[in-house]
């Protein structure tokens, strides 16, 4: 699965406050999985929210996206048609815009919905899966902002349950 690098272009301010262009850069997805797998490009990372707009930006080549527990991370996802990813559960709740393509999310519980282009997303730190079950790749642009755990009525918190490289 061959995708294009995604164009990245920040913003800064000069020493007087004006704002000013400070990269325009193209960040190549990662392919761990293989090249005729799923690809990550994570396109910005903060540790913590607030955020100091005045840090540099940092490269993330090669990089699965994982968000810091007190942060942010923006990235792009590149399903492989007829892939999955398994069950997994950041801690993080998560904005996600599908951009092309088209995706089924399964819950733990077995229920499906399928998100189209153009579709939003708001997840809170569920259990889910992933499905690609078309001919096309379905690209999916995340913001993942971290989160506490979930505390269910008995006390128990629920554990993040992430995928490996």
């Amino acid at each position: 699965m061959s995708q294009s690098g995604a164009r990245v272009v920040v913003t800064t301010h000069k020493e007087d406050g004006t704002s000013v262009f400070q990269s325009d850069s193209i960040v190549e997805p990662f392919a761990p999985f293989g090249p005729s797998g799923s690809s990550f490009s994570v396109l910005d990372e903060r540790p913590k929210v607030p955020v100091n707009n005045q840090e540099d930006p940092k490269e993330f080549q090669k990089t699965l996206p994982r968000v810091p527990q007190t942060g942010v991370i923006f990235s792009i996802t590149n399903m492989a048609p007829h892939h999955s990813a398994p069950m997994h559960r950041t801690l993080s709740i998560d904005y996600a815009i599908v951009l092309s393509g088209e995706i089924i999310l399964e819950l733990d519980g077995g229920e499906e919905t399928t998100l189209k282009a153009g579709d939003f997303l708001v997840q809170k730190g569920v259990n889910h899966m992933w499905h690609n079950r078309t001919d096309e790749v379905c690209k999916i642009a995340f913001v993942m902002v971290g989160a506490e755990k979930i505390k269910l009525a008995n006390g128990e918190e629920l554990e993040e349950t992430v995928f490996k490289r």
